[in-house]
This record gives structure tokens, C-alpha cells and sequence, in this order.
């Protein structure tokens, strides 16, 4: 893992460098793009390519690498032009001076507007903002439609509250054998905060704090959350194996057809056309406490240009280009990704399946938390992010995990 101290040191390094200008104009910009997202960048760059006259080289880097390769890149000024990587780690490449400021070309571009509001957040330090969303992901939730009608549920209608949830688990568990009503992957940290802390946040909570100073974990929907998880996992809705799986069956459960509900990521909706196409199944947002209560955890890769690219102009032009009806719909859309601009969910690409539409709109209302040391406070195996989960659900002990996990997290902000 790139630790804190690494962070510093590169920081400190790039102080007092001497800013570099790009190049008025240049046959080829290179790019970089993280290997989970290497697909959906490969849609864009080529259909970038087949249509202007300067052209973008991508080059594949593992993600486990990602961070640590642009980081010293910055600092040896052997970087690309362009970059495409987790957005999460926004934060962290704009403190540190990584990235070239776009404020004047993205306010001035009228498509920047309707870009996803979580996209502008993450990529806005100081007023300013470093990038755009590039390749999405978001959460939402699945329900088993055939499981549902065998329950005597309504198909047709899913869940709308955390508690709905729970009730509707209790009915598809009820179907007996190894027919269960709810799935999570009670040992992924990065699982969970992509399905989870949606429903705790569209019921009032805030998760992580920005600074030692800042509140974590606030308000009642991290407590409902937790507490409908465990009387779920208590009354035996959830399969047993939920709480050693670390993600590796996070979408293969639900493909199995026998979970009733379960909160995963708009990726699942190809897997399944794909390898399960007679599951009959339905999508909608992850629901709050209450009814009309909604939000996602908005994922996918940022692009961005770092510091001492060499073909700024270039660089900049395939930004401004990336966010067109053009891009967005021919380059994504067209290969079923979703466009960084919820406004598009409505398209000719995605109108055959509203589930695909719905998907693109959960965009529209969701969140990503703005944090420093994201990987310490959620992602990493001892996490107190995944470790409030497992001593909330399965010890039983909600208060005392939410106090420990609050305090940890304010302890690693302020580092």
C-alpha cells in the first residue's frame, strides 16, 4: 500500500518544482488507465482515434500500481498526458500537487454542468477542480423477481426502505431449502461501502470524516442500517457463507438465483444477461429508512492530467471531448457503460432495458465521500469500516462497533 509518509515525502518533492507548460499541439498524447477500467477507456480512445486527426496512446496499468506509478511519476516528471484512475484517490493526488488545475476550461464548458454532482466533488480541492468523471460505476439493488412471486410478493414492486428490505427477506427466506432473503459479502470492506453506506447516507448519515476534526459516522442510518443487518443475519435471511466472503462471491450468489434481495453494482446487470439470462430480475435504488429516501455510492474512474504533461493542449481537448453527447453515448453507451452525465440515462442505447436506465440515473443521486487515507479508514482488511460491520452484525454489539469505528476513523483523518 502507498503509505501516508510516502505521500508526504512526494508531496514535499514536488514542491518548488517549476511548472511545466504543454505543447501547443502534438501527434500522440499518451495515457494511463487503471486494468479494471481498461475496457470501458479503450471504448472512448478508440472511438477518439477513428475520429480526430491527433491521436491518444493507452497504456494499461494494474490497479495495485496505479497509485504509486503516477505518484513517482510526477515526481521523476516521467508521466503521461493523460490519466484515468479509482476516483477515490482524487483527494489525495490534488493535496499533494499531482494533478493541473481544468477550473477555467470545465466551468466554461457547458457539458461540465451536468456532469454527476459526485463526479464534481471528489475532483473539486480548494475551489478548484482537477478532473471529470471518465468511466462510471454505481451501486443499486437486485431483487429476484421469480423469488418474489413464489413469495407472494409483488414482483414489480421492490423494497423502497431498509425496512422493506427486511421484510420482504423474511418472506423469500420462507420459501424454505437454500432459498435465502438477503446477500452481503459480510468480510468486504470495499463491498459494503459501495452498497451499504448508500442506505445509511439516504437516511441522513454521514460516513467519513474529512479531517480530525470532522464528524464520522453520524445521525440514525448507520444504526438502522446495522441493526436490520443483524436481526437479518440473527433470523437466518442471509446465508451462513456471507461472513467469511471477502467479494469473491459478491456477485455469484445473487446469479445463483435463490437470494431474494441484494445491493451491488450496476456491473452485475452485463454479468447477468451473460450468464444467468433466464433470471428474472429487477433494479431500482438503494433505499433510506424512510419511502422516497434514495442514494448510490458513485464509483469508476476520474480522468485527469498530471503534473508536466507534455501535451497539455491535447490533453485538455480529449477532456472536453470526453463529456460530449458524442462521446458519452457513441463511446459509452453504445458498448451498455454508463455516461458520466445522468442527464443521458434516456438514450436509444438503453431504452430496450429500464433496468439499464435506471442504473445511468442512480448517478444522479449519489455519493462519494471525500476523504484522505480512504484505503486506512475503509478499504484495508482491519479497516474500522470493516470492522464496526462484523462486530455490529455478527457479535451483536451496534453501539459499541459505530464508538470504536467513529473514534478510528477521526484518529486516521487527522494523520
Amino acid at each position: 500500500m502507498f503509505t501516508r509518509k510516502t505521500w508526504a515525502v512526494l508531496a514535499a518533492a514536488l514542491i518548488g518544482s517549476t511548472a511545466l507548460s504543454g505543447v501547443a499541439s502534438a501527434d500522440t498524447a499518451t495515457m494511463w488507465v487503471r486494468a479494471s477500467g481498461t475496457n470501458a477507456a479503450a471504448h472512448l480512445v478508440d472511438l477518439w482515434n477513428a475520429t480526430h486527426p491527433d491521436k491518444i496512446e493507452l497504456t494499461t496499468i494494474p490497479d495495485n500500481q496505479m497509485v504509486t506509478k503516477l505518484a513517482t511519476g510526477v515526481q521523476a516528471r516521467e508521466v503521461p498526458d493523460l490519466v484515468s484512475f479509482d476516483l477515490i484517490y482524487m483527494p489525495d493526488f490534488m493535496k499533494a500537487g499531482f494533478l493541473v488545475d481544468l477550473t477555467a476550461d470545465l466551468k466554461a464548458d457547458p457539458n461540465y454542468a451536468s456532469v454527476a454532482q459526485a463526479y464534481k466533488d471528489i475532483a473539486t480541492y480548494e475551489g478548484k477542480i482537477y478532473g471529470a468523471g471518465f468511466t462510471p460505476d454505481v451501486s443499486i439493488l437486485v431483487w429476484n423477481k421469480d423469488l418474489f412471486k413464489k413469495a407472494g410478493l409483488d414482483p414489480e414492486k421492490p423494497p423502497r426502505t431498509i425496512g422493506e428490505i427486511h421484510e420482504d427477506a423474511k418472506k423469500v427466506r420462507a420459501l424454505g431449502g437454500d432459498v435465502y432473503g438477503f446477500y452481503f459479502s459480510g468480510a468486504c470492506p470495499g463491498c459494503n461501502i459501495f452498497t451499504s453506506s448508500p442506505m445509511m447516507v439516504a437516511a441522513g448519515s454521514k460516513i467519513l470524516p474529512a479531517n480530525g476534526n470532522d464528524d464520522a459516522l453520524t445521525g440514525e442510518g448507520v444504526k438502522d442500517v446495522l441493526e436490520a443487518f443483524k436481526a437479518m443475519w440473527n433470523e437466518g435471511l442471509i446465508p451462513k457463507n456471507a461472513q467469511a466472503d471477502n467479494g469473491a462471491n459478491f456477485t455469484s450468489e445473487f446469479m445463483t438465483g435463490k437470494i431474494g434481495v441484494q445491493g451491488t453494482g450496476g456491473f452485475l446487470l452485463s454479468e447477468l444477461k451473460k450468464n444467468a439470462p433466464n433470471l428474472d430480475f429487477g433494479v431500482t435504488f438503494l433505499p433510506g429508512a424512510k419511502e422516497g429516501q434514495a442514494s448510490s455510492f458513485v464509483g469508476g474512474d476520474v480522468v485527469a492530467i498530471p503534473a508536466g504533461s507534455k501535451h497539455l493542449d491535447l490533453a485538455k481537448k480529449f477532456i472536453a471531448w470526453e463529456l460530449t453527447d458524442e462521446a458519452q453515448l457513441e463511446g459509452l453507451a453504445k458498448n451498455n457503460i454508463l455516461p458520466s452525465r445522468p442527464a443521458l440515462a434516456d438514450n436509444k442505447y438503453f431504452a430496450a432495458d429500464p433496468r439499464v436506465v435506471t442504473t445511468a440515473k442512480a448517478l444522479g443521486i449519489g455519493y462519494v465521500p471525500w476523504v484522505y487515507h480512504f484505503a486506512d479508514m475503509v478499504n484495508s482488511d482491519s479497516s474500522p469500516w470493516i470492522n464496526m460491520f462484523q462486530r455490529a452484525i455478527f457479535d451483536g454489539d451496534v453501539d459499541g462497533a459505530i464508538a470504536e469505528a467513529r473514534q478510528k476513523m477521526k484518529e486516521i483523518a487527522g494523520e
